[in-house]
């Protein structure tokens, strides 16, 4: 299936719907943008990649899954980080 997109004036464009369904893309999705030969190459991503456990892909992986939870899940997830987070701070 080819699509063909007009960049606008910053340089954007829109993922068709039918190409988003394809591949389950959804709000909150990470995408991984690299280029290759004469290509850019767009790839969602689900799980931070294999022996990359930097800060910020940790922090993008648990936000790209929290988007994906119900209000009370949110809120049960935030009051454990907020508990987790003053349990650190009393051992520091």
């Amino acid at each position: 299936m080819s699509v063909y997109k007009i960049l606008d004036s910053q340089g954007r464009l829109v993922l068709p719907a039918e190409l988003r369904n394809q591949v389950d893309i959804q709000k909150g999705d990470i995408l991984e943008l690299r280029v290759f030969k004469n290509s850019i190459i767009i790839e969602k991503l689900d799980v931070v990649k294999l022996n990359d456990e930097s800060l910020k892909n940790m922090q993008n992986m648990i936000l790209s899954t929290a988007k994906k939870l119900d209000r009370g899940s949110l809120l049960f997830l935030a009051k454990r980080l907020v508990e987790l987070a003053e349990k650190e701070e009393m051992n520091d």
